[in-house]
């Protein structure tokens, strides 16, 4: 009977050992579960683009008033070749820019102007494109001067009233390239160009 108590007492340590072990287990079993591992960084970065790859088109501001002005333009620059290599040139490129052409661009972005504008442009002597159609290699080594790309740019435009203000650009094909400032009126019949001026001259790397 002295036996017992000493019995009890060792079972019931022991079941408070056994407990206690279990609830430490139980937590660091817990442990685990509430805290995971922390998630890997799946932040998608923008892929660089590849060498070579074009680039987007420039967006260039549109209305039947600014094309009639383009149209005006253009047709000095083909019509009256202001560049003096129209006789020369094998293809009659056009585009669409931004700039004010007030001195040498350092970017070559560009747009083609609307298919309609091209079309209204083009004759038998004169075979305009869009400039993304046409191919330009100016640094092939032993090119003879004729038979080069020649591109005609329209930049940016100024309308104050019947009166406007047009920059426009030539490339013939990296050779030699030019800016102008053209003076525009609106008249009974359209806009005319009443006058215009060359603001520089350079022998460029590329169109």
């Amino acid at each position: 009977m002295k036996e017992r108590p000493r019995t009890l007492r060792a079972l019931i340590s022991g079941a408070v050992l056994v407990a206690v072990a279990s609830g430490h287990v139980s937590a660091q079993s817990g442990a685990k579960v509430l805290t995971p591992p922390k998630p890997a960084d799946t932040t998608r970065r923008p892929a660089a683009p590849a060498p070579g790859a074009a680039q987007p088109a420039i967006t260039v501001p549109q209305s039947a008033v600014l094309d009639s002005i383009r149209q005006v333009v253009f047709y000095s620059l083909l019509d009256r070749d202001r560049s003096g290599f129209a006789t020369l040139a094998s293809a009659f490129c056009l585009a669409l820019s931004t700039d004010d052409f007030k001195k040498a661009p350092t970017s070559t972005d560009r747009a083609d102007p609307s298919e309609s504008l091209v079309r209204q442009l083009a004759s038998a002597r004169v075979p305009t494109r869009r400039a993304s159609t046409c191919t330009f290699n100016p640094t092939a080594a032993g090119r003879p001067v004729m038979g080069r790309a020649l591109l005609y740019t329209v930049g940016a435009i100024g309308i104050s009233d019947d009166r406007a203000e047009a920059a426009a650009a030539y490339n013939y094909d990296g050779y030699s390239a030019g800016g102008f400032t053209f003076s525009v009126e609106r008249s009974d019949s359209g806009w005319v160009v009443r006058q215009w001026r060359q603001e520089w001259t350079a022998r460029p790397n590329a169109p």
